[in-house]
């Protein structure tokens, strides 16, 4: 029976040994092992042959793992816990390790029992919580350096992204209003100390830019963990620039704009889903102090400004205030009194030009026209009078109404016919018959797109073309009227829509005009619920 209970007790004992989730050995009073289960052979990437005879009390590099091994030996019990080096396969693995001796009943030393834990998981899951935690500090440090320059603000930013992803270098770039200039702000210490170009460029076009910029094309983070392998979109390197084995960037949106470019370098393993999202956390928390500290300092720049000139201010904004009904009503009654007298010579010049009060020459015929024309360009300088005055008296009105907009491009471009003829320039149009009506001021629309093809007009050289385009674009009727004109700087592109803007004095002088056109334009597309803009080389 004894015997019976003993091979039961060995036969659970095996079980449990082979088929324990922990590694576990015995060696002799040597230190050698004399027997192992498999988990311990798969912790360690070692054979069974390999591991038998294996001597832990010599061959082991790990001083503090020979110590915990000759505590054993020397029958207490010992303890382990830290990166392993296996010196038979090579493999690093996150190991704890309790030893134990192994002591007869006569109290002599047999050797002892190693029990090997693989923690890979549990140190990786440490490490993310420490960098949370660290992550937190560091945005709790930076919500509290609002009395600190921009300067230092952004790069303390900047070489902490570097610290959050354990990379070797990052850089900031801040973007420009329409999303086509990357400024390059710093690049991080290290990076700096590695690179030896002379005069780095810091403007970057969009366009100009290689793989770095597919975070602002793309309008998402961009994980680059090969930067070595061929990219149609690499540009390659300048001369003494910093080698890049792996790379990310990430946007930085301010509302749906794109306002930063943020990225890390030469991280050791891959970048992940976790390096996207710390970066993203700091870099927002970066812009938001920005923002505040802008609106702080505007603020306070305002108050100090405002503490010394109150009164002369105050005074100011009343005779301003009174500049500005004047100029409304000037606008008004002059705008009124001048289109009663231009709608008679209109007419009459109408009457005149169909030889209706008498036969004509062509010499006066000639004439004429040029009283109609200049007619038709007086008023519509009045009308966009009428229409600002509206705006800012606050008494425009619109009657919005199903129409459709095919009717309303081909009436305008008809109207539009005689100028265009006249300068030599071709047109095509591609603009259904099936578009889908719309809810919208007929008469307002027409004067938008006049406006819009009269600037193309005005613009374009002789022998040049204009393009009409119109087609449904989600829940959006899609409009461009597109020409070969003399195009427009970028950096200007964003003040056209303003109220009486001008290029450039030489602009008005050689092509004339009010800068009035394109606000207009923007009136009434915004009264549409729509958008408009420019794309211009």
């Amino acid at each position: 029976a004894a015997e019976d209970a003993l091979k039961e007790s060995e036969k659970k004992y095996r079980l449990i040994f082979e088929n324990s989730p922990l590694g576990i050995f015995h060696f002799d009073q040597n230190g050698m092992i004399t027997h192992c289960n498999e988990k311990f052979l798969e912790i360690i990437a070692a054979s069974r042959k390999d591991i038998i005879g294996f001597n832990m009390a010599t061959s082991i590099r790990d001083e503090k793992m020979k110590d915990a091994v000759r505590t054993v030996l020397s029958g207490k019990p010992g303890h382990y816990e830290n990166v392993y080096h296996s010196v038979i396969s090579g493999k690093v693995t996150p190991i704890k390790a309790e030893y134990s001796p192994n002591i007869s009943e006569e109290g002599e030393l047999l050797g002892g029992i190693g029990i090997f834990e693989d923690i890979t998981r549990r140190k990786e899951a440490e490490d993310a919580w420490k960098l949370d935690e660290y992550r937190l500090q560091t945005l709790l440090e930076l919500n509290q350096m609002t009395d600190r320059s921009m300067q230092e603000i952004i790069d303390f930013a900047r070489e902490e992204a570097v610290l959050l992803t354990r990379s070797k270098l990052g850089y900031i770039a801040f973007v420009n209003d329409v999303e086509t200039i990357l400024t390059m702000h710093s690049w991080s210490e290290n990076a700096m100390q590695e690179c030896k170009i002379r005069d780095k460029p810091k403007v970057y076009t969009l366009k100009s830019t290689g793989l770095w910029g597919e975070a602002l094309r793309q309008r998402k983070p961009i994980i680059t963990n090969d930067y070595n392998a061929p990219n149609p979109l690499k540009r390659g390197y300048p001369k003494d620039h910093v080698k890049l084995t792996r790379h990310m960037n990430i946007p930085v949106f301010d509302g749906k704009r794109i306002v930063v470019v943020a990225g890390v370098g030469n991280k050791e393993e891959e970048y992940d889903e976790s390096d996207v999202r710390q970066l993203t956390l700091l870099m927002e928390g970066m812009w938001r102090i920005i923002q505040r500290k802008r609106s702080e300092e505007a603020l306070q720049k305002y108050a100090d400004e405002l503490s010394k000139v109150n009164m002369e201010l105050e005074k100011a904004n009343k005779e301003l205030k009174s500049l500005d009904v004047m100029k409304d009503e000037f606008l008004s009654n002059i705008s009124h009194e001048l289109k009663t007298p231009l709608v008679s010579i209109k007419g009459y010049g109408e009457l005149i030009s169909e030889e209706t009060l008498g036969a004509l020459n062509e010499q006066q015929k000639k004439a004429v026209g040029v009283v109609l024309r200049n007619s038709e360009r007086l008023r519509r300088l009045i009308e966009s009078l009428l229409f600002i005055s509206g705006i800012e008296s606050k008494t425009l009105q619109y009657q919005f109404e199903k129409v459709q907009m095919a009717e309303i491009i081909d009436d305008v471009a008809n109207d539009m016919d005689l100028p265009i003829k006249e300068k030599c320039l071709k047109t095509k149009r591609y603009v259904p018959e099936d578009l889908p009506l719309i809810n919208g001021d007929k008469t307002k629309l027409s004067d938008m797109l006049t406006n819009l093809i009269d600037n193309a007009i005005k613009f374009t050289p002789s022998g040049g073309m204009i393009k009409l385009k119109a087609y449904e674009e989600e829940k959006h009727l899609h409009i461009e009227v597109e020409d070969t004109g003399i195009g427009i700087p970028q950096e200007l592109i964003p003040n056209l829509f303003q109220r009486f803007y001008q290029i450039d004095a030489s602009i008005k002088r050689k092509y004339g005009g009010t800068g009035v056109g394109l606000y207009i334009c923007k009136s009434i597309v915004v009264a549409h619920n729509g958008d408009i803009w420019i794309e211009s080389e």
